[in-house]
């Protein structure tokens, strides 16, 4: 597959890349943790509006906003990382 914006860099494109998207944080004791049970609501440190990080082989790479799209979760890329 030819790449039309960076053509010089079709030899890459074969390679792998690691990508995590994270929706939030939160911190648990053991105890907490090994108490949970389906059905459990894991409360998050961010809500449904904030952008979400998207991390490339484990650094920062984007930030996006979470959608659905076809029945499913996905993230639209908002802006990349600096």
């Amino acid at each position: 597959m030819q790449n039309p914006i960076h053509p010089q860099i079709d030899f890459l494109s074969d390679v792998n890349l690691k990508i995590d998207i994270e929706v939030g944080r939160v911190h648990k004791l053991l105890v907490e943790i090994l108490s949970l049970k389906e059905g459990d609501i894991i409360e998050l440190d961010k809500n449904i509006e904030e952008y979400i990080t998207v991390n490339l082989n484990r650094k920062p790479f984007a930030v996006g906003e979470l959608v659905i799209a076809n029945e499913k979760y996905g993230v639209r890329i908002v802006d990349l990382a600096r």
